[in-house]
């Protein structure tokens, strides 16, 4: 990891390192304050609003009760894409140096998607984010792509050397929109 070998004795060190944000993110029943400081109770409200920020989660303002607001048992009085974004700002409130996107846009619109696209550009810089998506334009300004099939890696390069090859897996999805 960063050029180094993780070794057994640094595993729990790399693991607390690490933040995850699944397709499918799961929330406590309880306020957005809450689930926000569910892995880092000892945060501060600067550091929420910046992660909130980060995940394009602005609508938490307009709640009734703002990051006060109960939002029920895994957050079903929001909407998979607010559920989405609260969830990516509590991966980044434990500022992770590897942060983990599994298809964590899939139910974001295209504004707020591409909000979070400028976001992961800037948080690249900082640390190292590995985002697993179908959608291709998730992917545009990645350093690498890797496309797995069966469970391997079966082509490499980036955005532009993979899609512009004449035949190869990473263009024929491109051109099959």
């Amino acid at each position: 990891m960063d050029g180094k070998i993780v070794g057994a004795q640094e595993r729990g060190q790399w693991r607390r390192s690490l933040s995850y944000v699944p397709q499918d993110p799961y929330l406590l029943h309880g306020t957005v304050r809450e689930n926000l400081l569910a892995f880092l109770p000892e945060a501060g409200d600067q550091a929420i609003q910046e992660c909130l920020r980060i995940a394009a989660a602005d609508f938490v303002h307009s709640l009734p009760q703002g990051l006060d607001t109960l939002i029920g048992d895994r957050g079903v009085k929001l909407s998979g894409g607010e559920r989405q974004r609260i969830v990516l700002a509590r991966a980044l409130l434990r500022n992770p140096s590897f942060l983990v996107l599994d298809e964590a846009t899939s139910a974001l619109d295209t504004e707020n998607e591409t909000k979070i696209q400028l976001s992961i550009a800037e948080l690249s810089r900082r640390m190292t984010v590995l985002v697993i998506a179908h959608r291709l334009s998730t992917v545009k300004k990645a350093d690498a792509i890797f496309v797995v099939e069966g469970g391997k890696i079966v082509e490499e390069g980036t955005y532009a050397s993979l899609s512009g090859k004449e035949s190869g897996r990473f263009s024929s999805l491109v051109q099959s929109g």
